[in-house]
């Protein structure tokens, strides 16, 4: 069964965490002067940001699936 949510994978949980904070970094990398720690920053961000899109499919094949207490049984016999 297809799950689209994120409350029974825990991995897709921390990577959106990632993606939320990757997405605070690349805001605020953009506000500083364009030196050496800084373009290194924002070169590598934008790379991690892009890599969830890229990861969310393949994690719904490998998570778990849901547990039988949530889904439905059609035969009650």
């Amino acid at each position: 069964m297809f799950l689209r949510s994120s409350i029974f994978r825990p991995i897709h949980q921390g990577i959106f965490w990632l993606l939320l904070a990757d997405f605070i970094l690349l805001c605020w990398i953009e506000c500083q002067p364009m030196e050496a720690p800084f373009v290194t920053i924002g070169q590598i961000s934008p790379l991690v940001f892009f890599l969830f899109f890229a990861i969310t499919p393949i994690l719904g094949r490998f998570g778990r699936g849901i547990p039988n207490s949530y889904t439905y049984d059609t035969d009650h016999t």
